[in-house]
């Protein structure tokens, strides 16, 4: 999914060395080299410089810790100084190993990179000939996941296919593979650390737990009472994933690792505790609690609970007066025990979010202009003012969104039910900075995105619908009632549809 910059990121301080001098002088690549040093001796930090050959890359070029202990994922986007072919990045605030995970794309190419980084670390890289390549010191250690992933990518992630113990076979086989690829790739290369060795021997450890524990989009539960329904036979967890215990999972200097992180929160939802209670529920909610604060201590029980506001939030917790009341109170519990958390800007967003239930819009905001394919202008307030007696959700998109294109094009079907069954609405709203590009979008969706009812909002998401509404991500998606109030300001997607049409029903029947 493509992020737009979060306003709670830090301000991170950048230096960029570039100076033009006559032959007589150093080269700038030999100042270049002497900035970074002084860089380093300076504050400590770990630097990020590279070069290309495909300059739109790096209009979209970002930085992703992975290891960053905050709701979410913290990025660098707004820190990177680019001049010419150059980029520049200084990170500060690095005292431990850190994964990390380069991302942009251009028109016709995507680049990633996953990589560990340790503080004071200096990352070369290009972007040359359409591929990523790390280079200079630490080169071999820098490019092991991208290799890995060149070698086995269909063994990266498996997909289930019906048949539990098929699935956990594959899962298996992909993590022996990965163990005997990295073996063979430490007697390859020269200078690979055995700290990193064992980093990534975690990591592989902990992918393929995670793996088990969510084979499909709802985890590993609902997978199992399907296949499970009509036999005699009980599944069997221990063989399935091992002598698995709440004790493996109390060691805080893992919570490095993002595969540690997804591992624990799925065998904390289906297999540390499991209850009748329906999930996202007030409560599974409280089970999910008690279960933590029995079983765990520490960065690990702040990291859980934590992680259980942040999904329940994603998912359309929140949604009714009832739940919105609970929900404050637990989030004000939250913060009353971890009063220095390194998640309450995240906690804060949230909690911003919840103010909003029932919140109309302000004047600025319904008065924000659109442009229909026709080139007509009209506002928010007119097309609301056209379906008075409508649920409506608004769907924040963008042409070059893929996340936001694939939803449009799949979720048809139930789209065209929720209108059918429940009066609802849908209404496409493009933060596209190209309106050509948004024409030609509409065009080749025409069959699936509804003609009457796509618009491009004039300066997109720095309207003041956007702004009102803080879509700093997309996609987004928005539910008013019949009395254009707003249900929810972050809804989930309409991909998890049970969880949406539950959120619909019940504005129906208020």
């Amino acid at each position: 999914m493509f992020l737009k910059q979060k306003k709670i990121m830090k301000k991170i301080i950048l230096l960029l060395g570039i100076v033009i001098l006559s032959c007589s002088h150093p080269t700038n690549n030999s100042l270049a080299q002497i900035e970074v040093n002084n860089v380093k001796q300076k504050y400590g930090k770990v630097i990020f410089t590279g070069k290309t050959d495909d300059i739109e890359a790096f209009k979209y070029f970002n930085v992703y810790n992975l290891s960053s202990l905050s709701i979410n994922t913290k990025n660098y986007h707004k820190s990177i100084k680019i001049i010419g072919d150059s980029l520049f990045l200084v990170i500060d605030s690095i005292t431990s190993p850190q994964f990390m995970n380069i991302h942009t794309s251009s028109s016709t190419t995507s680049y990633d990179g996953q990589l560990i980084i340790n503080p004071n670390d200096t990352v070369v890289f290009e972007i040359k000939n359409k591929k990523l390549k790390f280079i200079g010191k630490n080169a071999n250690q820098n490019n092991f996941y991208e290799s890995l992933y060149d070698t086995i990518p269909k063994y990266v992630k498996q997909s289930y296919q019906g048949n539990i113990y098929e699935y956990k076979q594959n899962v298996d086989s992909a993590y022996a593979k990965k163990m005997r690829f990295l073996n063979q790739y430490v007697k390859n290369n020269e200078l690979i650390s055995e700290s990193f060795v064992n980093t990534v021997k975690l990591d592989f450890k902990y992918q393929r737990l995670a793996e088990l524990t969510k084979p499909g989009e709802n985890g590993l539960i609902p997978i199992i009472q399907n296949e499970y329904n009509n036999k005699e036979e009980l599944f069997d967890f221990e063989y399935y994933l091992g002598n698995i215990t709440v004790d493996d999972f109390k060691n805080e200097s893992h919570l490095n690792l993002l595969s540690f992180r997804f591992a624990l929160l799925s065998l904390v939802k289906d297999y540390f505790e499991i209850s009748e209670n329906s999930n996202y529920s007030i409560e599974k909610l409280i089970e999910n609690k008690e279960f933590v604060e029995k079983n765990f201590e520490g960065k690990i029980k702040e990291f859980l609970i934590a992680t259980l506001i942040f999904n329940y939030n994603l998912r359309g917790f929140g949604h009714s007066v009832k739940s919105v009341s609970f929900f404050k109170e637990f989030i004000h519990d939250f913060e009353e025990k971890y009063p220095e958390s390194s998640y309450k800007e995240g906690i804060q967003e949230i909690k911003e979010d919840l103010k909003s239930f029932n919140f109309e819009l302000t004047k600025f905001a319904l008065d924000t202009k659109f442009v229909n394919q026709l080139g007509d202008t009209l506002t928010l307030r007119k097309i609301f003012a056209r379906s008075n007696k409508r649920i409506k959700v608004v769907d924040f998109w963008a042409s070059w969104c893929l996340p936001c294109v694939t939803q449009i094009k799949e979720g048809k079907s139930f789209k065209d039910r929720l209108l059918v069954e429940n009066n609802v609405e849908w209404i496409y709203l493009s933060i596209d900075e190209n309106h050509e590009q948004w024409l030609e979008k509409n065009k080749e969706f025409e069959h699936v995105l509804n003609f009457s009812n796509s618009f491009f909002i004039l300066n997109g998401n720095k309207s003041a619908l956007a702004n009102s509404l803080n879509v700093s991500w997309i996609p987004r998606y928005v539910i008013f009632n019949q009395k254009n109030k707003i249900v929810l300001n972050n809804a989930p997607s309409p991909s998890k549809n049970k969880i949406f049409e539950k959120i619909i029903d019940e504005i129906v029947e208020d």
